[in-house]
């Protein structure tokens, strides 16, 4: 008889599809006491928090400066458009390919509508490969006959991101939606005791999944196990490739030692001071014009500033050489830093003058 019992069996007990969300109710027995609890929580937490999707982070939409404004024509304000896009489901093929992916991917809602209708989710055009799983999702009303032009923009991500943290380069149209990515609506875990043999303490794990409509509960599930198993199967390859405690703990050291040396380099940029390189880029007598380009592309300090070629910093809307003769003045007048020649000696690069 095996000293740890191991589980048997694993079956669908119910399965529901509604309009918003799909459901299903697993079990997996038998179980040691207490594994029940152990299983449930690790893949309760992973199927909340780690399963890829792929939601809109960004809108669009022409004359538009920020959230805080209307649509003539439109019922709801640009931050109620937002909340409702927050909401539109979209199921990608292959999600692991549109993850490589570093930039949004472009939707288009651009259609006539007539007043009194509703704009819906359904409405949005989606390249190959994504479709929207929630058609009938409203996003507005219209209260007078218009076409509706708007661009939106998805990514791919897991859990939850604020908009403040997408890093994605635009013009000063681009209004950032928070990226709810995860597909996971909710999870429920319970216990029971079952009977093997003699023993009537061991347990059954009865496991709830509540998903959106662009996965299934099954497919969540497996991906959930998938990642544990990844986590689990490097420690095991580990143990079988090395074979001994005393090798692996000094690979540890090693591995630590390289993780230092890398986040050394990586502060170090052009071998600057570290307390330099974090200075906020408020310290430089700019134009609030230029400040304001740069805050938009999300540059707050000085290593992040120099990170960007000169010719990057005039691709920004609204920022022209009379504001990259500025920073080039003050990094000169503050630092001694000479901007232009410094990329050049440390990276090999030169830059064609605008």
């Amino acid at each position: 008889m095996d000293l740890l019992i191991k589980p048997e069996k694993f079956r669908i007990v119910e399965k529901q599809e509604h309009n918003e969300y799909n459901y299903s109710k697993y079990e997996l027995f038998p179980l040691e006491k207490g594994y029940a609890i152990t299983i449930g929580n690790a893949l309760r937490r992973v199927l909340l928090s780690s399963i890829p999707s792929l939601a809109i982070t960004g809108l669009r939409i022409p004359g538009k400066l920020h959230e805080y404004d209307t649509v003539e024509g439109i019922k709801e304000d640009i931050i109620e458009i937002t909340l409702n896009l927050k909401k539109v489901q979209l199921k990608a093929d292959d999600i692991d390919k549109l993850s490589a992916i570093d930039y949004p991917i472009l939707l288009t809602l651009k259609k006539k509508y007539k007043a009194g209708q509703e704009i819906k989710s359904g409405d949005i055009r989606t390249p190959a490969g994504i479709e929207v799983s929630n058609p009938d999702h409203v996003i507005a009303h219209l209260n007078k006959d218009m076409e509706v032009d708007f661009e939106l923009y998805a990514q791919t991500g897991k859990g939850f991101i604020p908009g403040q943290e997408l890093k994605f380069q635009s013009d000063i149209e681009y209004i950032y939606i928070d990226g709810i990515f995860s597909p996971v609506l909710k999870v429920n875990y319970l216990t029971e005791n079952i009977r093997v043999g003699r023993r009537t303490d061991y347990d059954k794990l009865i496991l709830e999944i509540w998903t959106k409509k662009n996965i299934t509960p099954t497919e969540a599930l497996r991906e959930a196990t998938k990642v544990l198993m990844e986590h689990f199967d490097f420690i095991s390859k580990l143990w079988e490739r090395e074979g001994n405690l005393e090798t692996i703990e000094q690979m540890e050291v090693s591995i630590e030692e390289d993780i230092e040396e890398e986040e050394e380099a990586e502060e170090n940029i052009f071998g600057l001071p570290r307390d330099l390189v974090e200075t906020q880029i408020d310290i430089l007598d700019l134009t609030k014009r230029a400040k304001n380009c740069l805050k938009r592309e999300r540059i707050e300090t000085i290593g992040e500033l120099l990170k960007r070629k000169p010719n990057d910093l005039l691709k920004i809307k609204n920022f022209g050489s009379k504001s990259l003769e500025e920073i080039k003045k003050e990094l000169k007048d503050k630092f001694d830093i000479d901007y232009e020649k410094l990329y050049q000696e440390e990276r090999g690069n030169t830059f064609d003058e605008a």
